[in-house]
């Protein structure tokens, strides 16, 4: 791990901690903070460990490396069995979801999530999720909507016209007890690879009893490398979901595959830019060929990642600027910043949560420009 930055031992300390699986935890480091620091702060490395929503992950070290950690085990423990209360209850649902699926001969892919916490980690309490989330054909979403709602019991977010999020987004929003996020692509405005592209490659596999479909291990890479970029690098635990799912594989990545991949749909910078950075913050096995390549403007790009993650995303359209000119490829940064100055009206009502009887729109429209420049955050998570 190099920080090269002046951050505070109690953040040293949760991204030792968060190492996604045992066998990466560093013991040594760690107890030499904590002998050599006697003014540690656990309860800051309690509250950071929220805020990079990375504590189940930082329970089940301490309880690993048997460190003595009064204060805070028992609030860590308390998030960790929430955790893994809510990811059962997930799976359950997701297996469902799958079932109703697979009997009317609909593939799907599902993503992250309660996937990631049984799959890839092998524990319900580490990985928090929100949400489930499907990846499923664009050629049967009429007919897997119908199944969701008369079948299932979800009903269409209403705060969103389906019609805007078909028109400018990736992923149509139901609700129940749990959100549901049907996608049919993986990336979105800054990058455009056809939806038959995750599909090309996807293998069949059985998954606690259901046939579903899984990515390549290159491909979600190059998804999970989006989905940081396009949340600012934030929280935490998608940089421990990303380094889990490459050292778990790492001896079966096709690097130069994925360079290639990358490459040709214009990401060829971000995700060298990514690796090297999860490299940095976790320690993230990364090959030669990607450790030896850095870009244009790291140290500032780098301080900027590391801010957010402690300090959180503010003025996130700023900051996507930022990112958007060093690590998109020339090509596309016109093309990129005209659709954000000047996005479609179903863009618009999105970013906005404006109705599609709103007579407001043509105003959002002129005032656009200096909204993305003034406002602090998205008034919504995923805009």
């Amino acid at each position: 791990m190099k920080y090269r930055l002046n951050i505070s031992n109690e953040q040293k300390l949760v991204l030792l901690l968060s190492a996604p699986f045992c066998s990466d935890c560093r013991p040594e480091e760690i107890n030499k903070i904590l002998q050599n620091e006697r003014q540690i702060n656990l309860n800051e490395v309690y509250r950071l460990s929220l805020e990079c929503e990375v504590a189940g992950f930082v329970y089940r070290n301490v309880k690993l490396i048997s460190l003595d950690l009064k204060e805070i085990t028992d609030k860590l423990e308390s998030v960790y069995q929430e955790t893994a209360l809510n990811n059962m209850g997930a799976l359950k649902e997701t297996l469902v979801l799958l079932k109703s699926l697979s009997v009317q001969d609909i593939p799907a892919i599902p993503l992250k999530g309660v996937y990631a916490s049984d799959k890839l980690f092998r524990d319900f309490g580490v990985y928090p999720s929100s949400d489930i989330d499907l990846l499923v054909p664009f050629s049967l979403l009429e007919k897997i909507k119908i199944i969701l709602e008369s079948e299932c019991g979800y009903t269409p977010v209403e705060e969103f016209s389906q019609e805007d999020l078909l028109d400018s987004h990736y992923h149509l929003i139901f609700k129940k007890w749990m959100t549901l996020e049907v996608h049919w692509n993986l990336v979105k405005r800054y990058f455009s690879i056809p939806e038959e592209f995750w599909w090309k490659s996807a293998f069949p596999l059985e998954w606690e009893g259901e046939h579903i479909m899984d990515l390549t291990i290159e491909n979600n890479i190059l998804y999970q490398v989006f989905r940081l970029f396009d949340h600012c690098f934030h929280p935490l635990r998608f940089f421990v979901l990303l380094g889990a799912l490459i050292e778990k594989n790492y001896n079966r990545i096709n690097w130069a595959c994925l360079l290639q991949t990358a490459d040709r749909f214009g990401m060829g910078k971000l995700v060298i830019f990514t690796l090297n950075i999860s490299n940095d913050l976790l320690g993230t096995s990364v090959p030669g060929l990607v450790l030896g390549q850095r870009t244009r403007g790291y140290p500032l790009l780098r301080r900027l990642v590391f801010s957010g993650i402690f300090s959180g995303v503010s003025r996130k359209h700023l900051r996507m600027m930022a990112f958007t000119l060093m690590l998109i490829e020339t090509r596309s940064i016109v093309r990129i910043f005209l659709g954000r100055l000047f996005p479609s009206t179903g863009e618009l009502r999105l970013r906005y949560n404006l109705s599609p009887s709103s007579k407001s729109i043509c105003l959002y429209y002129i005032l656009n420009p200096f909204l993305l420049i003034l406002k602090s955050k998205d008034r919504r998570k995923n805009a």
